[in-house]
């Protein structure tokens, strides 16, 4: 059986892939949301699907039901879904997002490479979040090559990124760097550090993941629309803070600390990991 369902032939100038993955590598909804908004600003089109029975634990990632009145509506598995654009003016894309595997990473990761064989794919790019001790306001990004020629390129970027140290267990996206290295191919992954005492998509590292992508691939995607939505949830989060004593405890802390966060962040006390999306709900009933 065909891993790939292929729904579409386009032809595409040095395509580069980009690829963000759900799940444990997706706080702040950074890589699903990042990937979602550039299939909507460059108005992608469906390039394939991946056939999810081979690769996911459906008793501990089940499907979503739909069951209305006894009728079943609607049974929806993960969806990973391959998008194409050739609307960049320096190269054509192709977008990917979808839950991470929980099964057989090799044959997942080696059907990735045959559809980059298919179209030429030039350069690899998987885009990831992790919460971490860092302040809503700022914008950490870090990042790992496949090669040191990838390093080098990352080490020159206008938009800077902190080159990652880490020992620990892998995400998908290090099998994804040793596989592009193995093909010669171009290959990054970013991270966006997510304030800890936060829920929800951070638009802010949205943007900031969309304008190193766009000096990594040579586009012109404009974050604008990212900026200005995240503008206004700063505001409610700010004001939020002053109204909650633990929480501005919390983020006075964090001002304190000489450095803040890393790839391997601290665990954080229950005592001072807030939930923002409560204060959310109670503000709005207030008002």
């Amino acid at each position: 059986m065909e891993l790939i369902r292929y729904l579409s032939e386009p032809s595409l100038r040095k395509p580069a892939l980009v690829a963000g993955f759900g799940g444990w590598g997706n706080a702040g909804e950074v890589a699903t949301s990042t990937v979602d908004f550039l299939v909507e600003s460059l108005e992608a089109e469906q390039l394939a699907t991946i056939e999810s029975d081979d690769f996911f634990l459906f008793s501990a990632n089940r499907p979503l039901v739909t069951i209305a009145n006894g009728h079943l509506k609607s049974l929806d598995l993960p969806r990973s879904r391959f998008y194409f654009s050739t609307n960049s003016p320096g190269r054509d894309l192709i977008l990917f997002y979808g839950p991470e595997p929980q099964l057989r990473w090799q044959k997942y990761a080696d059907a990735f490479m045959q559809l980059c064989h298919r179209f030429g794919v030039r350069a690899f790019i998987t885009l990831g979040g992790l919460h971490d001790e860092v302040l809503h306001n700022e914008t950490k990004i870090s990042a790992a090559g496949a090669s040191m020629d990838d390093i080098q390129r990352l080490r020159e970027l206008e938009e800077p990124v902190e080159l990652i140290d880490y020992v620990g267990p892998s995400a998908i996206h290090s099998l994804f760097l040793a596989k592009a290295l193995e093909e010669k191919m171009a290959s990054f992954s970013l991270w966006a550090h997510a304030a800890s005492y936060l829920q929800g998509t951070n638009y802010k590292l949205c943007s900031a993941l969309i304008k190193r992508l766009n000096l990594l691939l040579d586009l012109e995607v404009d974050p604008t629309e990212l900026d200005l939505s995240w503008k206004v949830v700063e505001d409610q989060i700010d004001r939020l803070i002053g109204k909650n004593e633990k929480l501005k405890r919390h983020v006075e802390e964090l001002k304190r600390r000489e450095q803040r966060g890393s790839f391997t962040p601290r665990p954080s006390s229950p005592a001072k990991v807030i939930r923002l999306d409560e204060f959310l709900k109670q503000d709005k009933s207030e008002d």
